[in-house]
């Protein structure tokens, strides 16, 4: 069972405008949730040789650190003041997605809110590549986001669904976050054209979700859709019904060495301009007592 209740936020931070942009969704979750609020920098080894220790005359990282430490703990000086939160500041140097995901471990993060950019990000942070690899390789829930926060909350989730084993498994972390912000869910169910035996199922699927929000008094409005391109269906219907998050289930498959997401949420994360909530899927794929089923 994934519920959403998270006790530490972390948020990998590079002093960027970007950053400020992720910044003020985990701050102000932080607040709400009453969560601590942990910011990371790392410092890649681009980072070390091109720009700081030439500039700096350093000939050591521990001295690098300490600098970066105190620049970070004057960002969260502020961050405690605005937001009344407890914030901490980490410095670490390396693989800026190996980090991220040992810095979780080792503070015990339940949810990471990081800043995405794609591909033309002039930080190494924001990079698509490295929300990618982080999604992949994170055992906790990854919220990546491109825009700021403009309200202190999310009034409508958006929950697609599928027929796949791993996509029933977000529904308890929907219900407890929309809890959580007094949010209404959405339910989206999509199939293609050599689908239509799909619309059935899906049909009995939101409806059964619709009685667990009710029964836990969560508004709720579903629908089922037939698309030929299930991200570009799922950016529009989000724009069209005002949504302002989407959580979605990462079904991955194994290519090579290196674990892969799916389609849809590779080109959703890279996509939406709405913040999207990774989710990776329990080996066991065991329901909680309060979660539905599929009708099969």
């Amino acid at each position: 069972m994934i519920k959403f209740n998270p006790k530490r936020i972390l948020m990998p931070y590079d002093f960027s405008k970007n950053a400020d942009k992720a910044l003020s969704h985990a701050a102000f979750m932080s607040s709400l949730l009453k969560c601590e609020l942990y910011l990371l920098h790392v410092i890649s080894k681009s980072e070390m040789l091109d720009i700081l220790l030439p500039v700096f005359k350093m000939k050591n990282n521990q001295v690098l650190v300490n600098l970066v430490n105190e620049k970070l703990e004057t960002v969260c000086v502020k961050v405690r003041k605005e937001y009344g939160i407890k914030a901490k500041s980490l410095v670490s140097t390396g693989s800026i997605t190996s980090e991220i995901v040992e810095m979780c471990d080792e503070n015990k993060i339940d949810l990471v809110v990081m800043g995405t950019q794609g591909s033309n990000s002039k930080s190494d942070l924001f990079l698509g590549s490295n929300a990618y690899r982080l999604i992949t390789k994170s055992e906790i829930p990854v919220m990546t986001v491109k825009e700021p926060s403009n309200k202190k909350g999310y009034s409508n989730i958006l929950l697609p669904i599928d027929l796949s084993d791993h996509t029933r498994q977000k529904v308890d972390y929907a219900v407890s976050m929309a809890k959580a912000f007094k949010a209404k869910i959405t339910v989206l169910g999509l199939y293609d054209e050599n689908e239509k035996e799909h619309k059935f199922k899906l049909e009995t699927f939101a409806k059964q979700i619709e009685s667990l929000c009710k029964g836990q008094k969560v508004s709720v409005e579903t629908f089922v859709d037939k698309t030929s391109h299930r991200v570009g269906k799922t950016n529009t219907f989000a724009k069209k019904h005002k949504v302002d998050l989407i959580i979605t289930m990462t079904d991955q498959k194994r290519g090579g060495k290196l674990l892969e997401l799916n389609s849809y949420d590779h080109e959703l994360v890279h996509s939406s301009k709405i913040p999207v909530i990774s989710i990776h899927p329990q080996l066991s794929g065991i329901l909680s007592d309060t979660s539905v089923g599929l009708p099969f």
